[in-house]
């Protein structure tokens, strides 16, 4: 009772200022209340119960939403909605399932941000949302559409289809999961024969019972229009649940189910009945992966879908009101569907236009960043993989990496499988005397074995490892040589390993806190041996499509499994309590290889007894995949700050490392692979912000810049090659200060590859190689009649006419180009200005591509930007930046603001190595335009304007 008031107060207090002296002084208040009541409590117990539960940090979400068409609502209507169902369930995660209160209230800002990104269910009229939602594997992501469902049928939404994977095992675990959360009772039919009380998870709360909603599937049985054929159900009175798989026939005979409601009405489709269908893993199955005959679909009227993806649309074009939220973690395909694609029968396709949230996983989430032990090159701090991962080499024996169906693999173990066995023990055995001793909660304990797809193959390994734990289990009581020998073995890969590994953990992770459990006496360890090699060798089980084995973490007794297993194991499905994994399984693709990768995830007081047993080669494909999966998560954030939509985002993904590739070749056939680098190469923003708070705050970092850049030397007159005009110009600028001056520019999420971020971190990797050390940076001017003062000096402004004449304020002013060629010039000795246009000339001469040059052709009287380029140091580098004029370009502009534009010229690298990305066809023709318009505009700076 104290602690429920103290969390109380705690949680009205910003994240901030939860500091101990804080939740000393609500501990105080807490044992004063108390004591009212004849009660005495602790504060001290009180405050450290209460800095345990609030030592979770969870980031917030980031989103991109497209404003058109899309009506703000949940504001004005939050307090007109009673969060019966979300409160609820709030209450359950809080009480019921240990969630720390800081990831509640994250979770309850995360699905406010979706639910608010969605259309409002009661908005008048047609309507459609089509949203994604992006999340690490294993980091949360059924628990975040949960509680969106709660809170969107709380809001009105009348229906609710949650999409599965393809196998009935996820199926079964998805309807579970949302009878105790969700609907509060037990769907099961084999329920209502027993005894077995109906009420279940949130429905055992004492709380008001939320309105009715009516599940059309249960844990036994997947949609059957024939089970409802005779069942009156009015949609308009009961809200609607329905989970089920991603199989063509199951959703083309619900929509059929539900399209008799909608007989009789002008258009055939339900009206005033809004929908929320959540796909969850979405990059599988759900994407149209047929090739068009036409290179494009949308041209190919003839073109039909895939099967399942054609009957995802038909089931969305049922209702008038509807919005689709895909969830997966790994979201590359979902972006490469390509946003143009509308069939005039099966409609639009399943890119998601109306918005983007990419959710970031809390401070207690072991995912691959922390496993491996990753971080962005300009991290402050450094990190270490966890020292978890053992490496496995002597496998092929066993099972050759190019097995085929009907492998018999040998009777004896590889060594290192043998070991991953008795860790497990170990593991599991650890956790139990921790739950002993109150220092854990008792919970499930798995051990994964994922060696091969062939279900033959994986009945075999079944059989192995069962006689192998059942041999131990006989032998472990044993008081002759065989039991010494085991007892022997047990005790040396303690002393070596888990005592090494928990010190370890505790000396260089210490700031994971909470996830490495307590030390614990080898005695109390070695007693409850027996019992787990008992459970182990009876809960080996195979989880495939061909075998009757179910993993069933449902009982209040904490389960003992191995799971054996292939492809069901890939996607989706939770294995409870995960400790050790003995994983050989390769993938071609980013997608598979991180959804395998079922280690990932919240290992609350074990993390120091959990184990990853794979390949060295499988490790560096980790590596290469979590650098990729980082780099789109930070691409996303960017593209947030600058207010981007969806469907202006070209986005790019770092493509394959070795044999990798980013997702199968099917779900690319809207992308293309380049190389990009920018060595040699200019960057520039062609495309600006206009809003006013953008224009103030890139104003200040020019301020900010110049303040920086004034002591520097100036460029002086011999390193200004002709017609290069006025400014103000600085030499030997550290790159510090350019990378300050780039840290948070604000600019539109078209602006590819002069993305900010992107700039950043070329110049941190090559600054570590002794390049880019120092800048030439220069504040342009041209012709306008207003000024700016830099520095003391009056400098005129640009002027740059945008693409399709003036746009109103807080619209993007697009340029054809913003870089005058001469200025690349800058910095520049003479001999260097006349040996790069001798060479513009000598290759202008054989260039079949630009036509004959006329005497008269600018290009005859001044280099290229490239060969200015190719004549910098290695070690030097160029930022230009560009004030310019709003007045009669930007109609409501603030006056006195200049955009400022900037461009970047690199020099050439001998260290610099070209990333292979895949891209986007929106990505493409931004970097086309960018690089056909580089080197066009004629002399001068001001003469192309019209």
């Amino acid at each position: 009772m104290a602690l429920q008031f103290a969390e109380s107060m705690l949680l009205e207090v910003a994240p901030r200022d939860r500091t101990p002296e804080r939740i000393r002084e609500i501990a105080g208040k807490a044992q004063l209340l108390m004591s009212t009541l004849n009660t005495e409590v602790s504060a001290e117990q009180i405050a450290r119960e209460l800095e345990s539960r609030f030592d979770v940090w969870v980031p917030r979400e980031i989103s991109l939403l497209d404003p058109q068409d899309h009506d703000a609502w949940l504001n004005q209507r939050r307090y007109d909605v009673e969060w019966a169902y979300w409160e609820r369930y709030k209450k359950w995660l809080s009480h019921g399932s240990g969630w720390k209160p800081p990831a509640v209230e994250a979770l309850d800002e995360a699905t406010d941000t979706v639910l608010g990104l969605m259309e409002d269910p009661m908005r008048p009229g047609e309507w459609r949302s089509k949203g994604l939602v992006y999340g690490q594997v294993q980091s949360g992501k059924t628990a975040n559409y949960t509680g969106l469902i709660c809170k969107a049928v709380d809001a009105g939404y009348r229906a609710v289809i949650v999409m599965t994977g393809a196998h009935e095992s996820l199926r079964h675990q998805t309807q579970a999961r949302l009878d105790a959360e969700f609907l509060g009772f037990n769907t099961s039919v084999t329920r209502q024969r027993t005894a077995e009380s109906k009420y279940i998870g949130v429905g055992t709360l004492s709380m008001k019972s939320p309105p009715l909603c009516l599940s059309i599937t249960s844990r036994d049985k997947d949609f059957q229009s024939a089970v409802f054929r005779s069942t009156p159900v009015d949609l308009r009175q009961v809200r609607l649940l329905a989970v089920v798989k991603k199989n063509a026939r199951i959703l083309d005979n619900l929509a059929k189910w539900l399209g008799d409601f909608a007989k009789g009405t002008p258009d055939g489709r339900l009206s005033d009945l809004p929908v929320l269908v959540i796909d969850d893993e979405a990059d599988y199955a759900s994407v149209d992966t047929k090739r068009p005959r036409a290179k494009r679909a949308q041209s190919d009227p003839e073109h039909d879908p895939t099967r399942i993806n054609q009957a995802i649309r038909k089931l969305l074009g049922l209702f008038e009101k509807r919005t689709y939220v895909a969830y997966s973690a790994t979201p590359f395909a979902n972006i490469f569907i390509s946003p143009e694609t509308d069939h005039p029968t099966h409609g639009e396709d399943l890119f998601p236009e109306s918005f983007m949230v990419a959710l970031k996983p809390p401070s207690n989430y072991t995912g691959p960043e922390v496993v491996f032990g990753l971080v962005p090159e300009d991290a402050a701090l450094e990190t270490h993989p966890l020292p978890v991962h053992r490496p496995v080499t002597d496998h092929e024996g066993w099972m050759p990496e190019g097995h085929t169906k009907g492998w018999v693999p040998p009777r004896s173990l590889p060594a290192s499988l043998d070991e991953a066995l008795d860790a497990f023990v170990l593991s599991t055995a650890v956790r139990r005397a921790r739950a002993e001793l109150g220092t854990a909660r008792p919970s499930h304990a798995t051990m994964l074995v994922h060696v091969t797809r062939f279900t033959d193959v994986q009945a075999a390994v079944v059989q192995q490892l069962r006689e192998r734990l059942r041999d131990m289990d006989d032998t472990w009581s044993d008081r002759g040589a065989a039991g010494t020998r085991l007892r022997g073995r047990l005790r040396s890969l303690w002393e070596r390993d888990f005592l090494s590994t928990r010190e370890e953990l505790t000396a260089v992770h210490g700031h994971l806190g909470s996830v490495i459990g307590s030390a614990v006496a080898y005695d109390r360890v070695e007693a409850h041996v027996q019992d787990v090699l008992s459970d182990a060798a009876e809960g080996v089980k195979a989880v495939n499509g061909q075998a009757s084995d179910v993993l069933e973490y449902e009982s209040s007794a904490p389960a003992t499994v191995v799971a054996v297993g292939g492809d069901k194991l890939s996607r989706g499905l939770t294995l409870e309590g995960l400790s050790v994994s003995y994983y050989l399984r390769a993938s071609r693709t980013y997608d598979t290889l991180l959804q395998m990768g079922r280690w990932f995830g919240y290992r609350p007081a074990y993390l120091d007894v959990t184990r990853l047993y794979t390949t060295p080669e499988l490790v560096k494909s980790y590596v290469h995949v979590t650098r990729a999966n980082r780099e789109l998560m930070d691409l996303i954030s960017v593209l947030a700050e600058t207010g981007s939509r969806p469907l202006d985002v070209g986005l790019r993904i770092r493509d394959g490392h070795e044999h990798l590739q980013v997702t199968a070749a099917a779900k690319m056939r809207n992308t293309k692979s380049i190389w990009l680098t920018f060595a040699e190469r200019r960057a520039e923003t062609l495309h600006m912000l206009t809003r006013p708070e953008a224009l103030r705050a890139n104003k200040a970092r020019l301020d900010a810049l110049i303040d920086a850049i004034t002591p520097c030397a100036i460029v002086p007159a011999e390193l200004r090659p002709p017609d290069t005009g006025q400014g103000f110009m600085r030499r030997n600028v550290p790159a510090q200060a350019v990378i300050e001056f780039l840290d948070g520019f604000a600019c539109p999420g078209r602006v590819s590859q002069a993305n900010p971020r992107n700039l950043i971190d070329y110049i941190h990797s090559q600054n570590a190689r002794g390049e880019l050390v120092r800048w030439t940076v220069a504040v342009t001017g041209g012709s306008s009649k207003q000024r700016l003062e830099v520095a003391g000096e009056s400098v005129r402004l640009v002027r740059r006419k945008p693409v399709g004449g003036a746009v109103e304020v807080g619209r993007d002013f697009e340029v054809g180009v913003l870089v005058s060629p001469v200025h690349e010039a800058i910095g520049l000795t003479r001999d260097q200005y006349d040996d790069a246009r001798k060479m513009t000339h000598a290759s202008s001469d054989t260039d079949t591509t630009r036509g004959p040059l006329r005497r008269s052709d600018p290009r005859n009287s001044r280099p290229s930007g490239r060969e200015l380029r190719r004549r910098r140091d290695c070690a030097e580098g160029l930022l230009l930046v560009y004030p310019i004029e709003t007045a009669g370009c930007v109609t409501g502009a603030p006056d006195g603001l200049p955009l400022v534009g900037y461009a970047l010229s690199f020099p050439p690298s001998p260290t610099a190595r070209p990333l292979s990305y895949r891209v986007t066809e929106t990505y493409l023709r931004e970097l086309v335009t960018m690089l056909t318009v580089e080197d066009e505009d004629p002399q001068g700076d001001d003469r192309w304007l019209d």
